[in-house]
This record gives structure tokens, C-alpha cells and sequence, in this order.
């Protein structure tokens, strides 16, 4: 039987960034991409996600969680246009229905002074114009509810899809879920339990930005705290989902034949 996640397992991966000698270092190149985020755009994020999913490759795979050197930009940019292509993929429906909603809503919004106007002068106090604007908000918070709920929909299966990605090495293997559903089918439980743990660090992520940034003083510490919060964010979350990934293969194998997977196909 596959070792479970357990709560040494689960506190040996959120001290796991700090274990590494030259952590320090490491650590920072990250952060320091992530905070370059907030100037240039996608770029500096790339490195960071592709870091990332390196860390999630090597848990998935059983191997010792350290943080590797950044001697392999090549790759953590190959791999990090990899994820966030899948990630827009699964995301992709949401964002649609949220912006398409916000988009139709301001719409309205902008023609209601000359549509005001018009619609007084020809039809008096009877006018349509308070329907449409009304429409166009009910429109609007119908978009948000069903965007949010898509967003949760395609969000709940990511990690699985970009753990089998880092594994398969293939971005198609990212799009296979009869391959990498049956791992979750496996651990419910332990996939439960790694996506409480990630939305727990991003609460307390939020809630130390929020501290801070109510203080006069403080507040222009708020990108800082951010870059280091949500880069070892990224790295704990990536090693949650690797580990819950090989127990979970560990667990169909102590109960029937392993999963087969293509290795000799090309990569995407």
C-alpha cells in the first residue's frame, strides 16, 4: 500500500524551500522574478511557473524536494509557456463568460446618457432605458456566478493535468483525463486534502497582504510580500499535487496493474 499524505509528509513539504544550502539564493531568483512581474509583463513569470513545475516533476517522480539551481532557464521557460498555455486552456471558458458579461455590462453602461436623453425626449417617463441598464446588470452578476463557477470547474483538475504534463513531459498529456483521472479517483481524500492546504497558504497569503496594506507605512511593502508569498505559494502547491500524484500511482499499482504510459512519444 502507497504511503498516504500524512501530516509529517505534509509539514516536510512546506519546510522544504528553507532545506537546501544555498537556499537563499535560490529562493530569491524566484521571488525576484515573480516581484518583476508586476513591471514587465508575463515575461519574468514564465521562468517562475516553469520553476514550478520542475519542483512538481521531481515529486511526482519520488525524487529528494530541494530547489534546483538556475542553471536550466531554457527549460523552466519551456516548461512554464507549457503550464500557462494548459492553465489558459482549462481557464479559458470562465474568463470568457466573466469578461463577456463585464464587456456587455459597461457597454450599457456608456450608452445610458445619450440613450437617456433620446428616450425621454421621444417617449417621456416610459422609456426603455431603465430596462437595458437593469438587464445589462442582471446580465452582468449572472456572468459572474456562472464565470466563477467555470473557473472552479476547470480549476479543480488543473494540478492533476499539469502534474501529468511534468511527468509525460507532453502537453497533450495534459488533455488526457482518462489517463490522470483515475489517479484522483484513487485518493479522494489526499486530493482533498492538498487543495485545502493550498487555498489555506493563499488565504494567509491574502490576509498578510491585507495587513499590510492598510498600513500608511507599510503599504508599499505590499509587492514584496506578495513576490515571496505567492513564489513559495507556487513551490508548495507543486509539491503537494507532485507527491499526492506518485502515492496516488503508488495506490493503483498495490491494487492492480500500474498505469502504462506512452514514453516514446514525441513531446509537445
Amino acid at each position: 500500500m502507497a504511503e498516504s499524505m500524512t501530516t509529517k509528509s505534509i509539514k516536510d513539504i512546506l519546510l522544504f524551500p528553507f532545506r537546501e544550502p544555498d537556499w537563499r539564493s535560490r529562493f530569491l531568483i524566484g521571488a525576484a522574478l515573480v516581484l518583476a512581474g508586476y513591471f514587465i509583463p508575463i515575461v519574468p513569470l514564465v521562468f517562475a511557473i516553469g520553476y514550478a513545475l520542475q519542483i512538481m516533476r521531481r515529486a511526482a517522480l519520488g525524487e529528494s524536494l530541494t530547489l534546483p539551481a538556475w542553471d536550466e532557464w531554457g527549460r523552466f521557460g519551456v516548461d512554464g509557456l507549457r503550464a500557462i498555455l494548459v492553465a489558459l486552456i482549462y481557464l479559458l471558458p470562465g474568463f470568457v463568460v466573466l469578461l463577456g458579461g463585464m464587456g456587455l455590462y459597461f457597454a450599457t453602461s456608456f450608452s445610458m446618457p445619450a440613450m437617456y436623453e433620446n428616450d425621454i425626449v421621444a417617449a417621456g417617463w416610459n422609456s426603455a432605458w431603465p430596462w437595458v441598464f437593469l438587464g445589462g446588470m442582471a446580465i452582468m452578476f449572472l456572468s459572474m456566478f456562472l464565470g466563477t463557477v467555470l473557473l472552479a470547474v476547470g480549476a479543480v483538475p488543473l494540478p492533476m493535468a499539469l502534474a501529468h504534463l511534468a511527468v509525460r513531459d507532453k502537453v497533450s498529456a495534459a488533455f488526457h483525463p482518462r489517463e490522470w483521472w483515475p489517479l484522483v479517483r484513487a485518493n479522494t481524500l489526499g486530493y482533498f486534502v492538498a487543495w485545502v492546504v493550498g487555498v489555506g497558504l493563499a488565504a494567509l497569503l491574502y490576509l498578510a497582504q491585507m495587513l499590510v496594506g492598510y498600513s500608511v507605512i507599510l503599504c508599499c511593502l505590499v509587492p514584496f510580500v506578495s513576490a515571496v508569498g505567492g513564489f513559495y505559494l507556487s513551490l508548495v502547491g507543486a509539491a503537494l499535487f507532485g507527491q499526492f500524484y506518485r502515492e496516488s500511482v503508488g495506490t493503483l499499482a498495490s491494487e492492480g496493474p500500474a498505469l502504462s504510459f506512452d514514453e516514446d512519444a514525441p513531446s509537445a
